[in-house]
C-alpha cells in the first residue's frame, strides 16, 4: 500500500514538471493527463513539441543493520557413565553343523539353450515424401438425396432400435430403387431374421450372393450364411462353398458349416470332400458324435468295412450316457447290419441289443435281431422273442416278417404244430391288409399327395381306426419314417413363418393406432399449454413446456406415417412371400406324398414276398411234421445236440410258458421253453439206408 503511493507522488510530480515546462503549449485534462492542442486559430498544428517531464526522482532504500543480541553461556551438567553388560557367550557344537554343500545351480545349460532367438526387427526406413507442392482444390459436395435419408433411418430402426418392422418397410419401399437395391435385399434379410423368418433371410441372402455383381455385398452375404448355417439347409452349401473358395473365406472354426458339409457331400457320394470336412470338427465338439456317425458311412461306403465297426463302436462308447438318443439308435442298428454282414452274429445281437425301446427302430432292430439268432442256431431265442411281438403289447405294430422268423424258429426245433399254428395266424392277419393295400395302391396310382393327405388326417384324429381303406397300425408305419417326418417338420416351419409374417402386419397396425393416440393425447396437451400463455405471456417454463409438448407430437406423427407406409410397402412382398413358402409347401407335400407312395410300395412287397414265403413255409412245415412222425414210429431218438445260445445276462433272459402277460421292460429278452425235438442227425441217415 505504502508502495502504490510513493509511485503516485513521483507521477503526480512528473505530470506538474511537464506542465510547467510547456505551460504555454499544454492544458491539463480533468483526468490529470497533460494534453496539446493540435489546432490552434482554426489551423492543424504539424510541429508538436516534445513534451518535457523533466528527470525522475530516485528512490532510495533506507535499511538499517539488523540487532541481534549476544550469545548466552549454556552451563551443560555432566555425563554420568555406566558399566558395560557382559559379552554374550553361545557354546556350538561345531559336529552338528551340516557341511557346506555346492551351490545349487539357478539353471543348466538345456534351459540356456532353450530360450528362444529373438529376431531383430526390420529397420524402418524414414518416409521419402515426394517434393511435390500441395494445390489444394475444391470439391463438390454430394448431398445426400431422400433416399440416402430413408436407408440411415431403416438402418437406425435396425441396428440400433431393433424395430424390426418399420425397418423391414423402409427396405421394401428401398427396394424399387436400383441405385439401393442390392444393400435393400441384404438388410431385408437381416431384417427378416430378427422378425424370425427364417426362410426370408435364407432366400434374401443366398439372392445376394449368387445374384448381385458387386464383390463387396456378394462377400458380406455370403458371411451372414456361414453365421447362421443352422438357417439353412445341407443343399445350399451347393451355392455357398464355392463362393468360400473364392473370397478365401477362413470356415475351419465353423464346426456347424463343416458338418453341413460333410452331409452334403455324402448324399453327393464324395467321400474326399466328406473326410476333408470332418478333419475340422474336434472331439469336444457337440458334433462330434455326428461327425463319427458319417465317417462310419463314408468308410463303408469305401468299403473298409472294419474300420467303419470299430468307428461306430466307438461311438457307442461316447454315447453311453445318451442311450435314447438318435444317433446312437442309428448307430446300433448299422452296428448290427455291418456284424451280420461279416457272420459275427454274436457281436450282431448285442448292437442290435443296444437300440432303445423308445425308438421307432427299436421293432426293426428285434426282428433283424431274431434273423441274427436263426443264423447261430439258437432258435429258442429267435422264437422266444417273435413270440413277445405277437402279444396284445404289440397290437397296433406292423412286423409281418416277425412272423416268418418266428415260424422259421419252429420248424428248426421241430414243432411243426406251433409253426402251423403261426402261418394260420399271420394269414388271417395280413391276408385282408394285402387287398386293401392294393386296392388303395390302384386308386391312387397317379396321385402321390394322396398318401400324403391320407397319412395327415389321421394325424389330426390318432384314435382311428382306419383311414381312407387303410389300417392303423399301417398309418403309423408309415408315418413313422423319415421320408414324412422330414418334409413334414419343414410344412410345420413354413406354417409357423407365415403366422409370423401375417404378425408383421398386425404390429403394424397395432403401432400405427398406438402412435395415433399419443399424436392425440400431445396436441391436447398443447391446447391446454397456450390456454395457460394467455394469462402468463412471459412464463418460461411454459413456453419450454409448449415446445417439448410440440416436438412429441411431431415425432408420433412422424411415426405414424413410417408405420402407414411400411405396412403398405410390405404388402406386395408379404404376398411374394407367402407365395413362396405355400409353392414350398407344397412341392414337399408332393415330395412327401412321392416317399409315402415308395414306402407304401416297399412295405406292400414285404407283405407280399412274406405271404408267398408263407406257401413255402407251410410246406416246409407239414412234410417235416411227416417226416417226423415217420421217425418216430421207426423209434427214433430226439437231437441232442448243443448249439450256441445268442442271449444276454442271465438276469434279463427268460423262459416262459405264455400265461398272458408280457413285461415291457423284458421284451427282447424272452426264450421258448420248447425243447428241440429234431431227430439226430446220424440216427436219420441210418433209418433211411434201412
Amino acid at each position: 500500500m505504502k508502495t502504490n503511493k510513493l509511485l503516485l507522488t513521483l507521477i503526480t510530480a512528473s505530470v506538474s514538471v511537464g506542465t510547467a515546462h510547456a505551460q504555454t503549449k499544454t492544458y491539463t485534462k480533468s483526468s490529470k493527463v497533460p494534453a496539446y492542442r493540435l489546432v490552434q486559430k482554426n489551423k492543424r498544428v504539424n510541429d508538436i513539441p516534445r513534451l518535457n517531464i523533466g528527470d525522475e526522482r530516485e528512490i532510495v532504500a533506507n535499511i538499517k543493520p539488523l540487532s541481534i543480541p549476544e550469545a548466552g553461556q549454556v552451563n551443560l551438567n555432566p555425563i554420568s557413565r555406566k558399566q558395560s553388560p557382559p559379552l554374550l557367550q553361545f557354546n556350538f557344537d561345531m559336529t552338528k553343523v551340516a557341511p557346506v554343500t555346492n551351490a545349487k545351480a539357478v539353471t543348466n545349460s538345456k534351459a540356456i539353450q532353450n530360450v528362444p532367438d529373438l529376431k531383430v526387427l526390420n529397420e524402418i526406413q524414414d518416409p521419402v515424401l515426394d517434393n511435390v507442392e500441395a494445390k489444394p482444390e475444391l470439391a463438390a459436395i454430394v448431398e445426400m438425396k431422400p433416399n440416402d435419408y430413408k436407408m440411415l433411418q431403416a438402418l437406425i430402426f435396425l441396428e440400433y432400435q431393433k424395430n424390426y418392422e418399420l425397418a423391414f418397410g423402409l427396405f421394401s419401399e428401398l427396394m424399387e430403387d436400383p441405385e439401393y437395391r442390392t444393400e435393400s435385399w441384404f438388410n431385408y434379410a437381416l431384417t427378416a431374421k430378427g422378425l424370425g423368418l427364417n426362410s426370408e433371410f435364407r432366400m434374401g441372402m443366398i439372392k445376394v450372393a449368387t445374384d448381385t455383381k458387386s464383390k463387396e455385398w456378394q462377400e458380406r452375404a455370403v458371411q451372414k450364411l456361414i453365421e447362421n448355417v443352422n438357417i439353412l439347409k445341407v443343399s445350399d452349401v451347393k451355392y455357398v462353398d464355392p463362393l468360400i473358395t473364392k473370397y478365401d473365406i477362413d470356415t475351419t472354426q465353423n464346426e456347424t458349416y463343416q458338418m453341413y458339409r460333410a452331409k452334403y457331400y455324402l448324399e453327393a457320394g464324395q467321400l474326399g470332400q466328406v473326410e476333408d470336412a470332418l478333419i475340422f470338427i474336434g472331439d469336444k465338439s457337440p458334433n462330434y458324435p455326428e461327425a463319427t456317425m458319417i465317417s462310419a458311412l463314408s468308410l463303408y461306403r469305401q468299403g473298409k468295412v472294419d474300420d467303419a465297426i470299430i468307428t461306430l463302436n466307438k461311438l457307442m462308447e461316447m454315447t453311453e450316457n445318451d442311450r435314447k438318443g438318435t444317433i446312437r439308435n442309428v448307430a446300433g442298428l448299422t452296428l448290427g447290419r455291418m456284424y451280420f454282414q461279416k457272420g459275427a452274429y454274436k457281436d450282431s445281437f448285442q448292437a442290435y441289443l443296444k437300440v432303445d425301446k423308445t425308438n421307432p427302430m427299436w421293432l426293426q432292430a428285434m426282428t433283424e435281431q431274431a434273423w441274427t439268432q436263426i443264423m447261430a442256431e439258437d432258435y429258442e431265442g429267435a422264437a422266444g422273442n417273435m413270440f413277445s411281438l405277437h402279444t396284445d403289447f404289440f397290437k397296433n405294430a406292423f412286423v409281418p416278417e416277425s412272423y416268418t422268423v418266428r415260424t422259421v424258429g419252429y420248424l428248426n426245433l421241430c414243432q411243426y404244430g406251433d409253426g402251423i399254428q403261426v402261418l394260420t395266424d399271420m394269414k388271417k392277419k395280413f391276408t385282408p391288409l394285402k387287398t386293401k393295400l392294393a386296392t388303395y395302391q390302384t386308386a391312387n396310382e397317379k396321385r402321390p399327395a394322396a398318401y400324403y393327405e391320407t397319412v395327415k388326417a389321421w394325424l389330426k384324429n390318432s384314435d382311428r381306426k382306419e383311414v381312407d381303406g387303410l389300417p392303423r397300425p399301417f398309418i403309423v408305419e408309415l408315418a413313422r419314417h423319415p421320408s414324412f417326418t422330414v418334409p413334414q417338420t419343414e410344412i410345420n416351419s413354413y406354417e409357423d413363418e407365415i403366422a409370423r409374417f401375417n404378425k408383421v402386419t398386425m404390429t403394424l397396425i397395432a403401432r400405427e393406432k398406438t402412435v395415433m393416440k399419443k399424436a392425440g393425447e400431445a396436441g391436447r396437451e398443447i391446447s391446454e399449454i397456450r390456454k395457460k400463455l394467455i394469462d402468463d405471456k412471459n412464463s418460461e417454463s411454459l413456453k419450454a413446456s409448449l415446445a417439448t409438448a410440440e416436438k412429441r407430437q411431431m415425432s408420433f406423427k412422424i411415426q405414424q406415417f413410417i408405420a402407414q407406409k411400411a405396412r403398405t410397402s410390405i404388402k406386395k412382398l408379404r404376398e411374394m412371400g407367402i407365395a413362396r413358402m405355400e409353392k414350398e409347401k407344397s412341392d414337399l407335400r408332393e415330395q412327401a406324398g412321392t416317399a409315402l407312395k415308395s414306402r407304401m410300395t416297399q412295405l406292400a412287397g414285404g407283405l407280399n414276398r412274406v405271404l408267398e414265403q408263407n406257401e413255402v413255409l407251410a410246406y416246409e412245415l407239414y412234410s417235416g411234421a411227416g417226416e417226423h412222425i415217420r421217425y418216430q414210429m421207426a423209434g427214433g431218438d430226439i437231437s441232442e445236440k448243443e448249439r450256441p445260445e445268442l442271449k444276454v445276462e442271465k438276469a434279463k433272459s427268460l423262459n416262459w410258458n405264455f400265461q398272458g402277460e408280457i413285461w415291457e421292460d423284458e421284451v427282447g429278452h424272452y426264450r421258448s421253453s420248447l425243447k428241440n425235438v429234431c431227430p439226430q442227425e446220424d440216427k436219420v441217415t441210418s433209418l433211411e439206408n434201412n
